[in-house]
């Protein structure tokens, strides 16, 4: 093709039409500008092609992330649901010593706490072009720095609680070392959790902090999760 270029202008020159050369050239240059522009839609077609590709593999696996997450956020609240009810007795002050077996000793002793799965999004974060559903998970997942803030203060609590048996009470080792029972502890430590109200302002602080704060907020995170797996979805099935 270019030889054939060549040699009509080389024939035209020859002629001594330099009009009709002149028109050509522009011609030829028009055209080869036209393939540059051609070419380079194609490629920036080809490069996006494999940017959506990347990102639906990413979001693939951020389905997953969110599967583990909301199954991870499910059974922390099943946990703390399950001791509910000591923590209830706690607060209305129906201690008995019954509830020894049933962990009152222990409510305050740590509990278990989330770790988001951010694989997925750290992937997403790589990504040099974000579409608004990608800027918009990545917002939710940075937020969740907030869920370990409050796990932070309920384990400083805890430490707290745990500090001050070991500081102020003969009884410490014991209920370090064992599981403590109403049939497997001392009359003194027995006493202590069943009868003195230090424990239950401590109890009484945990349960605002877990019950009114940190689990209305894991559950809305749920809600929060839910929705976003749909969309990811959505956008996956498109």
């Amino acid at each position: 093709m270019i030889k054939l270029f060549g040699k009509i202008r080389q024939k035209l020159l020859s002629e001594n039409k330099f009009g009709k050369y002149l028109t050509y050239a522009i011609g030829e240059i028009v055209l080869v500008v036209i393939g540059i522009l051609i070419a380079l839609q194609i490629n920036n077609w080809n490069e996006n092609r494999k940017l959506q590709a990347e990102i639906t593999d990413i979001y693939k696996q951020i389905v997953i992330d969110l599967d583990n997450d909301i199954d991870e956020f499910s059974n922390v609240i099943k946990y703390y649901d399950s001791i509910k009810p000591v923590y209830d007795a706690v607060f209305s002050d129906t201690r008995t010593i019954d509830l020894l077996d049933d962990g009152l000793s222990r409510i305050m002793a740590g509990g278990p706490i989330t770790n988001m799965n951010k694989g997925g999004i750290e992937r997403l974060k790589s990504v040099a072009s974000k579409d608004s559903l990608s800027l918009h998970l990545i917002e939710i997942y940075d937020t969740g720095t907030f869920l370990n803030l409050l796990e932070k203060k309920i384990s400083d609590e805890s430490w707290l609680v745990t500090t001050t048996f070991r500081d102020n009470y003969s009884w410490y080792p014991e209920w370090i070392s064992k599981r403590i029972t109403k049939d497997n502890s001392s009359k003194e430590l027995q006493d202590y959790f069943v009868n003195s109200q230090e424990y239950r302002h401590y109890v009484i602080s945990s349960y605002q902090k877990l019950y009114n704060s940190y689990l209305p907020n894991l559950q809305f995170g749920i809600i929060e999760l839910e929705n976003i797996r749909k969309l990811i979805n959505e956008r996956i099935d498109k």
